[in-house]
């Protein structure tokens, strides 16, 4: 009889609790939370182009507080370097989890998750003269990675403690466009040789909210699917590198021209996407002086976009 009672009462006590993690968040209630230790996971094993078998991991950094242990909002994030593998002595996913996600939302009490994606050699770019069509192959294959990452955390959002109805990606620079691309580019809108060479996207799964910092899509017309996902668009004025409207990377006009922020935000807003926008005047880099601002602006947008428990 005592251990049937005592079995109720805890079942009660933690469905009282259940609630309070969201509520903490949603009451704009700082969590307060560290970071823990980063748990790499491979999430893709593949044959590189020179026949070598390669993996693809994800960075997990959980974190640590005293709210009720429960599911938690998950920040994806996609790392910058002009898909360019120079990351020497650290891998580029590491860098961007310990200098970027950890300190800006872990705090939050957010889980993260960095993203390792196929990046190629400075040398295959072939600088000042790249190629149009191999950007374009390993963009789809960045974009073609993270949608299959995602996948993998949504099947292990149980083991991982995510909440899968509160999921954001976020990108800055060449993570950014990925982003864009992962979250509303279909299979019926990839060029055929690129989905004959390197197959199709995986399934899309439920996106809360994008973050973008300094991106740019292909087409305008990628926004026009069901999937109304709300952006927080962030890029420079000056920015030279990934234009803010209409134009070129790099202003190389032998590549096919992109949209970047300025005219993805006016589309969005054209088809009702629920769309912020932040224009700094600055270039491709970030100052350090804005970077409080703008973080702060990018977990408002979480907060507000975040599914709460009544």
């Amino acid at each position: 009889m005592m251990k049937t009672k005592f079995l109720i009462f805890t079942v009660l006590l933690v469905l009282l609790c259940l609630p309070a993690y969201s509520h903490a968040i949603c009451q704009n209630t700082k969590a307060n939370s560290t970071a823990g230790k980063l748990e790499n996971y491979v999430y893709k094993k593949y044959v590189s182009e020179k026949g070598k078998e390669k993996e693809l991991n994800i960075g997990l950094v959980r974190p640590i507080d005293n709210l009720p242990n429960k599911k938690r909002p998950l920040i994806i994030g996609v790392h910058s370097g002009g898909f360019i593998n120079f990351c020497p002595f650290e891998p580029c996913y590491i860098k961007h989890s310990e200098n970027v996600l950890t300190p800006n939302f872990t705090p939050q009490g957010y889980v993260t998750a960095a993203v390792q994606y196929r990046l190629t050699s400075p040398l295959d770019f072939k600088f000042p003269k790249i190629k149009d069509e191999k950007l374009k192959e390993t963009q789809y294959k960045a974009t073609q990675d993270v949608r299959e990452a995602i996948k993998f955390l949504f099947e292990n959002a149980e083991k991982y403690d995510v909440d899968t109805e509160n999921v954001f990606l976020f990108g800055t620079s060449a993570g950014a466009i990925t982003a864009l691309h992962t979250a509303f580019l279909d299979n019926e809108e990839v060029p055929k040789d690129l989905l004959d060479k390197y197959r199709p996207l995986a399934k899309r799964e439920k996106i809360k909210g994008i973050i973008s910092f300094s991106g740019a899509l292909y087409d305008l017309s990628y926004l026009d699917g069901g999937d109304k996902i709300p952006m927080m668009i962030v890029h420079g004025t000056e920015d030279g590198i990934v234009p803010i409207d209409k134009g070129f990377y790099l202003g190389m006009k032998h590549l096919t021209p992109v949209f970047g922020s300025r005219a993805i935000l006016d589309e969005a807003r054209k088809k009702g996407i629920d769309a912020k926008g932040f224009f700094y005047d600055f270039g491709h880099d970030y100052p350090g002086r804005f970077l409080k601002d703008i973080f702060k602006n990018a977990n408002d947008f979480i907060r507000s976009n975040l599914n709460c428990t009544d």
